[in-house]
C-alpha cells in the first residue's frame, strides 16, 4: 500500500537544507525551537512535529531526496 500525502509548507516559514555531498535534505521551520513533540518515521525520512506544526523533515535516503526535490514546491 502506498499513501501519498499532500502538505502545505509555506515559503516564508520553511528553509531548505540541501547537503550534495551526501545527497540529502532537511526542511526546517524557521521559527520553532527546542526538542519536537513527536516524529513518524517513513521510508527514507522522519517527520518531527511540535505544537501541531511541522518542525523538520529529514530526508536521510538521497533517492527518497532526489525525489522529493523533482516534486517540491512551497506554497507562496
Amino acid at each position: 500500500m502506498e499513501l501519498l500525502l499532500k502538505i502545505p509548507l509555506e515559503k516564508e516559514k520553511y528553509e531548505i537544507k540541501e547537503y550534495p555531498e551526501t545527497g540529502t535534505m532537511l526542511i526546517v521551520h524557521k521559527d520553532l525551537r527546542g526538542e519536537p513533540d513527536y516524529s513518524i518515521e517513513g521510508e527514507g525520512l522522519v517527520i518531527e512535529f511540535k505544537n501541531g506544526e511541522i518542525y523538520t523533515i529529514d530526508v536521510y535516503d538521497p533517492e527518497v531526496a532526489r525525489k522529493i526535490k523533482q516534486e517540491l514546491v512551497l506554497v507562496l
